[in-house]
């Protein structure tokens, strides 16, 4: 008898992940990912209770590529940095961001709660958006988020024109913003006068 493999958990997540990445988060079964490592469960359920926290760990990984993304595209602009991140994300990993945007499942939740703090730090480093309260940002936030999220739908499922490039896609975006904070702070001025 041969020495027994052991399994990490982290080889145990980047089976997992890169089945979710093909097949959708869905796919990810113990006894699947036990069939890709070329073994029994058991090894699994040494690093993991149950399905649902092999599934948390894959969310995690996710998040943590979506934040990555978001400080490859730092520019100091962060509308353009979050549309540019996230259309990145559409187009490389297009089944899961299907999964978590275009189903009803309980995983944005958690990406919402971890990845919008760090969201609104970054806006609060624009000097375009420094007099807005936290709450003004995060209104901000949500309507720019509406556009930039259809717009990587779009992108995902491979709707848009032919022509249209990734840097007609920023320029989109950029413009959107700009809208957008320049209706925030004629709404601001209304407010105070």
């Amino acid at each position: 008898m041969g020495p027994k493999i052991k399994f990490t958990k982290e080889y145990i997540i980047d089976i997992a992940f890169e089945l979710a990445k093909i097949e959708g988060i869905d796919s990810i079964t113990m006894r699947k990912i036990a069939e890709k490592m070329g073994s029994s469960v058991a090894p699994i359920y040494v690093n993991f209770k149950n399905n649902n926290e092999l599934i948390e760990a894959v969310i995690d990984r996710i998040i943590s590529i979506s934040q990555q993304l978001l400080i490859e595209e730092s520019t100091g602009d962060p509308f353009q940095d979050m549309g540019r991140a996230s259309l990145r994300f559409a187009m490389e990993y297009s089944v899961l961001f299907r999964d978590l945007v275009m189903k009803n499942n309980e995983y944005m939740k958690d990406y919402d709660k971890k990845i919008i703090p760090s969201l609104i730090v970054e806006m609060k480093k624009d000097p375009e958006l420094e007099d807005f309260t936290e709450d003004e940002l995060k209104t901000i936030l949500l309507k720019m988020r509406v556009f930039q999220l259809g717009l990587s739908i779009m992108v995902a499922n491979d709707l848009l024109p032919e022509d249209y490039k990734e840097k007609d896609l920023m320029n989109i975006l950029s413009s959107a913003a700009n809208d957008v904070i320049r209706s925030a702070k004629l709404e601001k001025t209304k407010k105070y006068k």
